[in-house]
């Protein structure tokens, strides 16, 4: 993780884990088990944390394993009916892998 360390902004950690994002959830959970943390971004790094689904044809829903550059927030309530203890903006993505892709049941 010192690798990164020099490249990120203050105040900024390098994460790494997997995303589970479907509807009304955005679940990041890190490799060493930590979360599920809201996880949130704005313009082109949501675009860089979707991506993987987007391409796959399969989604629009899916898990992406991520490593990214993000502030954690305090302890609180976030994301959908504030379910999450915590949220994780990210602000860059370093690299963004395609686990599974799904689409929404059909019907109701």
């Amino acid at each position: 993780m010192s690798l990164f360390a020099c490249a990120t902004p203050q105040g900024q950690n390098t994460y790494s884990g997997t995303l589970d994002w479907s509807f009304e959830t955005s679940a990041f959970r890190t490799d060493d088990g930590r979360g599920p943390w809201w996880l949130s971004a704005e313009g082109s790094a949501w675009d860089d944390v979707v991506a993987p689904i987007r391409h796959s044809g399969g989604g629009p829903w899916g898990r992406v394993h991520l490593t990214v550059q993000g502030e954690q927030s305090a302890p609180g309530h976030y994301g959908h009916m504030g379910a999450y203890a915590r949220q994780l903006r990210v602000t860059r993505v370093l690299n963004a892998r395609l686990i599974s892709a799904s689409s929404p049941p059909s019907g109701s």
